[in-house]
């Protein structure tokens, strides 16, 4: 007998649009009545279902996941792309958390709604995430949204955005601790796959709720989902095969929904690179190319936009899969050479210092901009790069700067704000000058938000009275620099200009 989770009544992904708080309202109540249900029993009922829909074909199955998991680190870095920028310049944390209850839930429901309504399975993969996708859970705290956009964030241990070779997973006690005895087990490969498979769309379900929440909530358009091309065979779903489990009607039926739900979310879609790096979506302007020894041997389409992709996915993935049958382990291992290599110029975070999403956004801007000491773009239309000429006063700052940005040391905050607030007010010595917007409230207005430092202000004014202190008039940053080197240093600056801030 099946799973009743296989057969009961689900709210349709049409509705979602149609009716979003009916919609969801249903949705609660259906998934409240399984809010008890172990893992192992929804799992029990997505193996069923994938044995059915991959005994003709295992091979395919492995596509679609190998595409999935693709798609979704693609989706993870474009998030992260655009999130940090919303951290930094659209100050979405305080905006967010300072919004009431009902907007965020109104928001929330846009993202739910316009999420769940992109594919059928991610409509129904809502059932495996429980309260974490609930409106009200989303509403009632405005963290649990931040949280949950951070912690689908595609860095790397250095703290910079890149293309994961895996996506994050959103953790679940009850599901990662299952999946874990699953992997260690003796299951078969469409068992490790149908739990790897609710994880990851569990995963992208959640990503494109956020995602979606997000930019309703700043008033941004929402953005259109494309998804891959897949080719339709008439063993896609094989009915016969069904039929040892549910029954013949149920099988006919459940063929002939399956169907229509692949037609509609697969017919139509485009074609994308199938180059990790890449995935660039085929718009029509040309035709991609296509392995030839995986489409003679397996009939596996796999394409490529350009010579340069192909050769790029060819040693640390392809190679080992071309033209040949694949199995969990390959369809779930891609290796990520990044196009462009970003250094870290900062180190990562010490300890159990955690940097806010605004400093993470500014690690990644000095990364794509070494040059730069640091960069100014809170509020801002475009970001104003400051760098400082003068090697000994950059070896100091830049000192100065990774212990503030490795530790959150704060002294080191107060000096680095005063030194740049002082700098701004010298504008000999600022490039681009201070008339392009990075004003000392703008820079300060940014520390305090990059390091959560809201006295920063009151530090700034204990670091220009020891400025005021010192016989030659040195900022504190500078204090070590010899009297004929600061009076070089001083050459041709606009008097003495000191950092006044209330």
């Amino acid at each position: 007998m099946m799973h009743p989770a296989l057969t009961f009544p689900r709210p349709t992904k049409e509705d979602a649009l149609k009716q979003p708080a009916k919609w969801n309202s249903d949705w609660e109540s259906t998934t409240k009545k399984f809010q008890h249900v172990p893992p192992s029993k929804f799992f029990e009922a997505e193996a069923t279902l994938l044995k059915m829909r991959v005994a003709a074909d295992m091979d395919t199955a492995f596509i679609r996941h190998q595409s999935l998991l693709g798609n979704l680190c693609g989706l993870q870095l474009m998030i992260t792309e655009e999130a940090l920028t919303y951290f930094a310049r659209n100050d979405l944390e305080a905006k967010w958390m300072q919004a009431s209850s009902a907007v965020r839930g109104k928001h929330a429901l846009i993202g739910l709604s316009n999420a769940c309504s992109i594919a059928k399975d991610l409509h129904d993969v809502r059932l495996y995430c429980g309260r974490e996708l609930t409106l009200s859970h989303l509403q009632e705290d405005g963290k649990i949204v931040l949280d949950l956009v951070q912690a689908v964030m595609a860095l790397n241990d250095a703290g910079i955005c890149e293309m994961p070779e895996t996506p994050k997973d959103i953790a679940d006690a009850a599901w990662d601790s299952f999946a874990q005895v699953q992997r260690g087990s003796t299951a078969s490969e469409s068992e490790k796959l149908a739990v790897a498979n609710i994880l990851a769309l569990r995963t992208k379900l959640i990503c494109h709720v956020v995602h979606f929440t997000v930019r309703s909530f700043l008033g941004l358009e929402l953005p259109e989902v494309k998804l891959e091309a897949q080719k339709y065979h008439k063993d896609q779903f094989p009915e016969a095969t069904m039929e040892q489990f549910v029954g013949r009607a149920a099988a006919k039926a459940a063929a002939k929904e399956d169907k229509a739900a692949w037609k509609e979310t697969h017919g139509k879609r485009p074609e994308h690179c199938s180059y990790t790096g890449c995935f660039k979506i085929n718009t029509g302007a040309g035709k991609f190319s296509r392995c030839k020894r995986c489409w003679d041997d397996m009939k596996r389409e796999v394409l490529y936009c350009s010579g340069a992709c192909q050769t790029a996915d060819w040693k640390p993935n392809h190679k080992a899969i071309c033209g040949k049958p694949l199995s969990f382990e390959t369809a779930s291992t891609r290796k990520y050479t990044p196009s462009e290599n970003f250094a870290p110029v900062i180190g990562p975070p010490i300890g159990s210092y955690k940097r806010s999403p605004s400093l993470v956004y500014q690690t990644n801007l000095l990364s794509r901009n070494p040059k730069a000491d640091y960069v100014i773009s809170d509020s801002l239309k475009e970001p104003v790069f400051m760098d400082f000429p003068d090697p000994e006063t950059q070896s100091l700052f830049r000192k100065c700067r990774e212990k503030a940005m490795t530790t959150g040391d704060r002294e080191n905050v107060a000096i680095m704000g005063h030194f740049l607030c002082w700098m701004t007010l010298q504008t000999r010595q600022v490039q681009p000058p201070a008339s392009d917007g990075a004003t000392v409230n703008v820079i300060v207005a940014q520390l305090k938000k990059e390091y959560r430092f809201d006295d920063l202000h009151l530090a700034i004014n204990e670091m220009q009275q020891r400025q005021n202190m010192d016989p030659f008039k040195r900022p504190v940053l500078l204090s070590s620099m010899s009297p004929p080197n600061w009076v070089r240093f001083c050459s041709g600056m606009n008097g003495y200009q000191q950092v006044v801030l209330t």
